[in-house]
């Protein structure tokens, strides 16, 4: 861990500092946090403010030069114009995933299923941004059920949480949306920032079968009038619409990471 030295500095002493260590906006998000201030601004307009006490801050800052993701350090992170806690024992929400709530939105289903929801920020979203329509989530860990049912009582969202290893102990009605990010990296992929990644749950992340385990399981487990949204990375479609074709599941639209079968 990079070792931090305590004193007496104002907030532009410190932002100086900082962008020697961590990026600058990383630095200039823990000390705003710290100050319980939503606008960075106010870090300008404030620049000679005496931050008698560092330990805090120097700490974090600390713990993201060792690329800790900042999302766990805070606490937080932001989905869809929210924040959702986060723990090292979910997976930090990705803005790639926002599209699934895009195309949700498009297709206003009845009844949505969030399987593998982890700090269900897929499924309070929904919850709120679709209120006719009625969610479920699922996830086979109790810490990110935990988590989940947090974040949606912060929302106020209403969301029916299940525990199930994928759709094994939990029957989705017909016709509704299943939606799932579901692990899906391998481990082989040589552009992976391993040391940044293993701070995340590594059961949220990887998968056997080049990634595509758990999303080839889904797909066996799907109901035949259920369609399907799947997050995977693009270097994947091609191998799951085939998949998926050979069990029922034909391409309906495909967009960055997201694919939604029928």
């Amino acid at each position: 861990m990079v070792k931090c030295y305590n004193r007496i500095m104002t907030i532009s002493e410190w932002l100086e500092q900082s962008q020697q260590i961590i990026d600058r906006l990383d630095a200039e998000l823990i000390l705003a946090d710290y100050l319980k201030v939503s606008d960075r601004s106010y870090l300008v307009a404030h620049s000679e403010d005496i931050l008698s006490d560092t330990s805090i801050i120097n700490e974090k800052r600390s713990r993201r030069a060792d690329k800790e993701p900042l999302a766990y350090i805070l606490g937080y992170r932001e989905f869809y114009g929210r924040k959702f806690f986060v723990t090292p024992e979910v997976l930090i929400p990705r803005p790639e995933t926002e599209t699934i709530i895009d195309i949700s939105k498009e297709l206003k289903p009845k009844s949505i299923l969030d399987v593998g929801t982890g700090s269900g920020c897929i499924a309070i979203t929904l919850a709120l941004e679709l209120p006719n329509s009625q969610i479920s989530a699922i996830d086979i860990s109790d810490d990110a059920l935990r988590i989940a049912q947090k974040n949606a009582a912060h929302h106020n969202a209403k969301v029916d949480f299940y525990k199930s290893n994928l759709l094994k102990d939990y029957q989705p009605e017909p016709n509704t949306l299943i939606i799932a990010n579901l692990p899906y990296v391998d481990k082989n992929w040589d552009w992976l920032d391993h040391k940044a990644l293993d701070y995340e749950p590594a059961t949220a992340l990887y998968a056997e079968q080049d990634g595509l385990e758990l999303i080839y399981r889904l797909i066996n487990q799907t109901p035949p009038s259920c369609p399907l949204l799947l997050e995977a990375d693009p270097s994947q479609h091609e191998a799951i619409i085939d998949y998926a074709n050979s069990h029922g599941l034909k391409l309906q639209q495909s967009k960055d990471y997201i694919i939604y079968l029928k």
